[in-house]
């Protein structure tokens, strides 16, 4: 896979090859986060629009069947004939027609002719405009699954505000673009946006990828219930003012993330943990497990005859814990894509190593896997392991590079990890010596 962004929040160039297991190093407020909520956007809206597919033609079937029960009755009404300048049948002959390229313009015509005729027609008010508030919305519809990307263009949209907060584009830049490919024979996805509004949208149509995670801290697990009830930006927009003060505003890929940890309830957990060899190894490193006892309807981590509440778990722990709970409820395969911010937070230089090397098996079980991280110890581990599990040729590594005007440029350093290195273990370098 490819992804490129130029002038997107604090990235003002970059081009990632996703080639298995990819590190973006860098400080702080670098952008790295941005890169992987981008990814994480893009494979969200591109998957979402296969559903919006088929909810639109859903949609449109309900509003054609609630237009033809309407003008048979107001034909009875008013002794017209409304409904024969669009049914000569039923409204799934016309629902076939809408369907069918070489007869969608022809139902869209005698749509407008309704709307025509229904001027002329001396019907009361509130009738006339049931009649053409059901038409604009079919017209609506039936325009925009056929528009060359309008169903995809209208989920990035939701999903861009929803994930930045309606604040994806570099300051004071007057054009942004995002790139991504992944290279399976199908159209490359390119976006324009300008003032945080996509204006131009191409490709994208047959990703082969049909999820994507996006882990930013195992501190989800005991903000389970909260979360998974959370609202996001875009849902904010459409909610009853009533509920503003109710629900908390979180990013997209929280809601996202909390609601795949809140299935493991359905799943039978307890048993898909211990059949799991990646389960056995996290046992080993933490001691422990997490299951979900059914009988108190809560997730607790078992180590020996102990069962303990997941706040009072270790936050390193939880870590693993995630790993756990989204291998169990099948949220990561060779076609759902892993995102983790920073993985070593929360865990010792041991247990950074730990977990670089399980992400490491996942990478080469098939996984495609982006981390970002500013630990020198875990993205060291990273190299140890891939040429551990011969995964070299299948491991990118890239560092954010600040400029002047706070924005940063992605520099591929694959070939030169000191490049990394040297600039993640300066601060300790110049205070080594304290004291000498």
């Amino acid at each position: 896979m490819k992804l490129g962004l130029s002038n997107i929040n604090k990235i003002r160039q970059a081009d990632i090859n996703l080639n298995g297991l990819t590190v973006i190093a860098g400080t702080n407020d670098s952008g790295k986060s941005t890169i992987g909520k981008i990814l994480f956007s893009i494979i969200k809206a591109l998957d979402n629009c296969k559903d919006n597919s088929r909810l639109i033609d859903d949609t449109i079937g309900k509003k054609l069947r609630l237009l033809y029960t309407n003008l048979s009755q107001f034909d009875d009404l008013y002794h017209t004939s409304l409904k024969s300048i669009i049914f000569a049948i039923s409204y799934r002959n016309v629902l076939r027609e809408l369907r069918d390229k070489n007869t969608k313009n022809s139902v869209l015509s005698r749509l407008s002719r309704l709307k025509e005729q229904l001027e002329q027609t001396d019907i009361k008010p509130f009738h006339r405009a049931v009649v053409n508030n059901l038409v604009s919305e079919i017209q609506e519809l039936a325009t925009e699954e056929a528009a060359p990307n309008g169903i995809l263009k209208r989920e990035m949209q939701a999903i861009l505000e929803a994930e930045f907060v309606n604040s994806v584009c570099t300051h004071h830049t007057s054009s942004s673009r995002i790139f991504f490919s992944d290279e399976s024979g199908n159209e490359n996805l390119q976006v324009t946006i300008q003032d945080n509004l996509i204006k131009e949208i191409e490709g994208g149509t047959g990703c082969f990828l049909e999820d994507v995670t996006l882990v930013e801290s195992p501190l989800y697990l005991h903000l389970i219930d909260i979360l998974s009830t959370a609202r996001t930006f875009n849902e904010l927009k459409s909610m009853d003012k009533r509920l503003l003060g109710i629900r908390p505003l979180v990013n997209y890929h929280i809601k996202d993330m909390a609601e795949k940890l809140a299935s493991f309830k359905y799943v039978g957990m307890h048993t898909l943990f211990q059949e799991s060899t990646d389960s056995d190894e996290i046992n080993h490193i933490t001691g422990g497990y997490f299951s979900f006892d059914e009988d108190n309807n809560n997730i607790y981590w078992i180590k020996g005859e102990e069962k303990y509440q997941v706040v009072n778990v270790a936050s390193g722990i939880k870590s693993f814990g995630v790993m756990q709970i989204l291998k169990a409820v099948n949220a990561i395969n060779e076609r759902k894509v892993l995102i983790w911010d920073e993985p070593e937070n929360h865990l010792h230089p041991e247990w950074q190593i730990r977990l670089a090397a399980l992400l490491m098996e996942q990478a080469k079980a098939g996984v495609p896997v982006l981390l970002t991280s500013h630990s020198p110890y875990f993205i060291q581990a990273i190299r140890y392991f891939a040429d551990k599990m011969h995964m070299n040729s299948f491991v990118s590594y890239y560092m954010t590079d600040e400029q002047e005007d706070g924005t940063c440029v992605l520099s591929d350093c694959t070939d030169d990890l000191n490049k990394i290195f040297f600039k993640l273990a300066q601060p300790l370098n110049d205070i080594i010596n304290l004291g000498l």
